[in-house]
């Protein structure tokens, strides 16, 4: 998802609670407080029921290492999902100023509108 308004620094919106985590290839990366809600889930849901589920034999820190990693993976997939959309957006000329993952997934800050689809 690319929005394309101004990025003053503090956030539009719901996006004012972004913590920066820093730049990939110039562009800002940022992280919303929903993410932390949503990771939280699926690391309990999956160290809570799913790997328990499929290997019993494990203890439950083995679980919970398990879950936070694949928590963590998904997190990092959204993440180069959101980049090659912005990537592409400055492939075609568009400046890119940030990219904010949160609840629903990700966007883009893009700094114009796209001369075509």
């Amino acid at each position: 998802m690319a929005a394309s308004r101004p990025d003053d620094g503090r956030g539009q919106g719901y996006f004012r609670a972004t913590f920066w985590l820093g730049r990939v290839r110039g562009i800002r990366v940022g992280v919303n407080w929903s993410v932390a809600l949503i990771f939280a889930f699926i690391a309990y849901g999956l160290a809570a029921s799913q790997f328990p589920a499929v290997n019993p034999r494990q203890g439950p820190p083995v679980y919970a290492l398990a879950g936070i990693a694949t928590a963590l993976v998904f997190f990092a997939s959204l993440l180069a999902h959101e980049l090659a959309h912005s990537l592409v957006a400055r492939r075609y000329g568009l400046s890119v100023q940030s990219i904010t993952l949160w609840v629903f997934g990700g966007v883009s800050q893009l700094g114009g509108d796209p001369p075509s689809p």
